[in-house]
């Protein structure tokens, strides 16, 4: 049987057609999409099945459409591939990601309002006059039913989404729990209260246990598979991982205003799906640009893993700086590994699409332990990778740290008393918390700038010497 049939027996199998006063609603979800334009000519195919199948069909994105692709990204008009694919397909509404602000909030303000479908977004107090003004909140219609949808965006500990602080200055923000906590009583009336969320699996789930009138939380954020869908305090919590690997399905069944059934499902976007062949052929437009495809170095084998990868641009940053140490942050890293044999631009493009200024500071030991930490809590997992010196964090039984020893690559304690010079991107510099007693000096290039002139100046990159100062973690 053809991949597509499969997806229409599968959805004949689990969604109910429309029975009496009974109304069937599917709401289509994604997020993360981080301009992974190959996988719509497939996601289209998909969706048209679907939509001539079912009266009631909405789309949604729960954030962060941009920041990945290099072809989204550096073209001309900054993440305007991602926008012309939307409208084509078309999308019915969105949310912002923290990524959707990684152009500053002028780009953002154009690429918004050459959208053709609503963005909404709850917990954004304070914008610019040039910026749109966007509604919390949209109300959907599926015949008499009424559907509801809140927009959050993900709020960091520094009160800003996770994005350069320079690109949001102008920009005020709320925890979008405290925003929920405000609105979704005005939306109780409606019988469908959908939360289109970017923040995070771990905050949908406090939000579901706060309020448990929410129909469903269609999230995004955390890159998490959820499959099936998790069930906290009634609520239906929805995720599809990232990068378009899935479509997510929710499928809804009301009659009067009481939800009779509700199931999601998540369907693989794959190439043995026929393609659109109209929105292939806009993709094959905007790939086609041989400057990504330059070489540009070569890995004797294959790079694996954030980590050896932040060890391999923490290297670069330091031999093109000539600092101490250098260091970088694992939300940085925008891909899992570098395969063996050549690399071109679009590759390192993908591994760090950001190209923030690299900075060069004096810190002390204290200081990068104060930055380990942080990053640590901020994550929940090691998150500063290092070139120069190794980290070894100490854990309690509770998975949290009680002490990091800072080791030089002779194996010797830092001296506490020494200031060193450390190479790292303005982004981890700004939005990071740690003590500051050197302003830090521009070097006059970025990160993404360091990759390529190291990756010349080098025979080539090995695994090996990327996983030679990784941090060591040590449970007691």
């Amino acid at each position: 049987m053809k991949p597509i049939c499969l997806l229409l027996f599968f959805l004949n199998v689990v969604v109910f057609a429309q029975n009496g006063n009974e109304t069937e609603i599917v709401i289509l979800h994604v997020n993360d999409m981080h301009g992974k334009i190959d996988k719509f000519p497939y996601l289209s195919t998909m969706i048209k099945e679907i939509r001539a199948k079912h009266k009631y069909v909405f789309l949604l994105s729960a954030g962060d459409i941009f920041s990945g692709n290099p072809i989204v990204d550096k073209f001309h008009d900054q993440g305007f591939p991602m926008i012309d694919l939307m409208n084509m397909l078309p999308f019915s509404l969105s949310t912002l990601g923290n990524h959707e602000f990684d152009f500053g909030g002028t780009i953002l303000a154009k690429r918004i309002s050459e959208l053709k479908h609503s963005v909404i977004c709850a917990n954004m107090l304070k914008y610019p006059d040039y910026f749109p003004k966007l509604k919390p909140y949209e109300i959907l219609r599926a015949g008499k039913t009424s559907i509801a949808v809140l927009g959050l965006t993900q709020v960091s500990t520094n009160g800003y989404p996770d994005t350069h602080p320079d690109r949001v200055k102008e920009f005020a923000f709320e925890h979008g729990i405290t925003t929920a906590e405000k609105y979704l009583p005005k939306l109780k009336k409606y019988p469908i209260r959908i939360v289109l969320s970017h923040m995070g699996y771990e905050n949908d789930s406090i939000l579901a246990t706060k309020i448990p009138y929410i129909t469903a939380i269609v999230g995004g954020h955390s890159h998490k598979k959820i499959q099936p869908m998790k069930m906290v305090n009634q609520v239906a919590i929805l995720q599809s991982e990232n990068y378009l690997k899935y479509l997510g399905v929710l499928t809804i069944k009301i009659k009067g205003n009481k939800v009779t059934y509700m199931y999601d499902t998540l369907l693989p976007i794959t190439n043995a799906i026929k393609p659109d062949t109209v929105i292939l052929r806009k993709v094959e437009y905007y790939n086609n640009n041989d400057e990504f495809k330059k070489i540009v170095g070569y890995a004797t084998d294959t790079i694996w893993g954030i980590q050896s990868l932040g060890c391999m641009m923490t290297h670069a940053y330091r031999n093109i700086t000539q600092a101490d140490f250098a260091v970088q942050n694992s939300g940085g890293i925008r891909v899992t590994m570098i395969p063996q044999g050549s690399i071109t631009v679009k590759q390192i493009l993908e591994l760090d699409p950001f190209a923030n200024d690299l900075i060069v500071c004096k810190m002390n030991p204290e200081q990068l332990r104060q930055l380990i930490r942080y990053g640590y809590e901020k994550e929940g997992k090691p998150d500063i990778f290092s070139s120069g010196f190794i980290s070894k964090l100490y854990l309690n039984s509770n998975s949290k740290i009680q002490y990091i020893e800072l080791y030089d690559m002779e194996n010797r304690l830092l001296d506490e008393n020494k200031s060193y010079r450390v190479a790292l991107g303005s982004y981890l510099y700004n939005a990071y918390k740690f003590d500051r007693t050197d302003e830090g000096v521009s070097v006059g290039k970025t990160t993404t700038d360091a990759i390529f002139e190291y990756l010349s100046l080098v025979k080539g990159i090995s695994f090996k010497n990327c996983i030679s100062s990784m941090s060591i973690i040590i449970n007691n």
